[in-house]
Parts: C-alpha cells; sequence; structure tokens
C-alpha cells in the first residue's frame, strides 16, 4: 500500500540490483488481492524494469519462521508502522532490519548495530541500504547477531515478564510478588 511503501522499496531495488555481489531476490511478503490502494507492485516492477522481484502474498504465522530462514534481511519502509512487529519476528530469527527512522522502527533497530534506519521516502538511502545489506556478508551477519541479542533481550517473554513486574512495583510502590 501507499503506507507501507511498496513501490519506494522497489523502485529502490532496481537502482541497486545490477550493482549486486550475488543474486539477492525481493521477495515481498503480505498482502490480498485488492488491498493496493495505489499502483500495484507489479506494475512498479514494470515501470522499472526490476527483476527477480517475487509477490508471496500473504503467509500465515506458523509459516514465518520458514521465510525469514531463507531470508538475509528483513525490510520495512513503511511510514506509519506504530510498532514493527515484523522487525521483531525477523530479528529474533537473526536477520539484520532495514526500516524508516520513525516510530516503532526507530525504537527497535539501533542503527548501525542491529540494522539500518533510513529517513522516510528516500529511495537512494533505501537503495544504498539494500546494496550494503547485500554486498557486505560480514556486516550484515554481525548486524544479525546483535539484531538476535538485542530483541531477545527486550521483547523475550522473561524480559517482557521483568518489565511487567517493574512497572507493578513502580505503581504498587512496594516488591511485586506473584503469590502473595
Amino acid at each position: 500500500t501507499s503506507v507501507k511503501r511498496i513501490r519506494l522499496l522497489i523502485t529502490a531495488y532496481a537502482l541497486v540490483r545490477e550493482s549486486f555481489n550475488k543474486p539477492a531476490p525481493l521477495v515481498l511478503v503480505g498482502g490480498f488481492p485488492g488491498e493496493w490502494e495505489d499502483e500495484h507492485p507489479f506494475e512498479t516492477i514494470e515501470r522499472t524494469g526490476a527483476r527477480d522481484v517475487f509477490l508471496a502474498g500473504w503467509h500465515s504465522h506458523e509459516e514465518l519462521s520458514d521465510i525469514f530462514a531463507a531470508s538475509d534481511v528483513v525490510i520495512l519502509p513503511s511510514v506509519r508502522e506504530q510498532f514493527g512487529q515484523v522487525l521483531v519476528e525477523g530479528m529474533a530469527c537473526g536477520l539484520p532490519a532495514i526500516a524508516v527512522n520513525a516510530y516503532g522502527p526507530s525504537e527497535i533497530i539501533d542503527d548501525g548495530q542491529t540494522g539500518w534506519l533510513i529517513p522516510p521516502d528516500d529511495e537512494r538511502a533505501l537503495a544504498d541500504a539494500l546494496l550494503e545489506a547485500v554486498n557486505d556478508d560480514g556486516m550484515r551477519r554481525q548486524r544479525g547477531v546483535a539484531a538476535y541479542t538485542a530483541v531477545r533481550a527486550r521483547y523475550s517473554w522473561p524480559s517482557l515478564g521483568e518489565k511487567l513486574a517493574r512497572t507493578y512495583e513502580a505503581i504498587l510502590g512496594r516488591p511485586f510478588f506473584p503469590d502473595a
């Protein structure tokens, strides 16, 4: 959709695809027929001449781990993500992330550590991040490991439980004991 900035992603990919040092198809996951608010991704693919772009459609949460396992990076160029759950899911699978430096993604991704944060609607910055993510295996792996570590520290059930307990303690003004 226009909010998800799929056109921007396809266009940025088309700009740098020929500069990749290895095959790196762009697989777009999500969406339903008729959901697109403006130009359909297929039209953008044709207009830009982008090759190796695949529209995988919607997949269940159970299938996402297999998709992430076959991926090198998770990309979310959306400009209005309040949280960005797909980023956390991908990062939990060891993928570095590329997303817009706004709202939720800016709280999830540590730019230069766990992924790449780019300015909203900046086609060139997105293209550069894609190029670096594809061509620099060492950096991509390093950021993927850091992404996995960061997400486990922030969003795993034990971590969230500890944060919730601290919140209760702050409200109650005393230690929180779930058994009491």
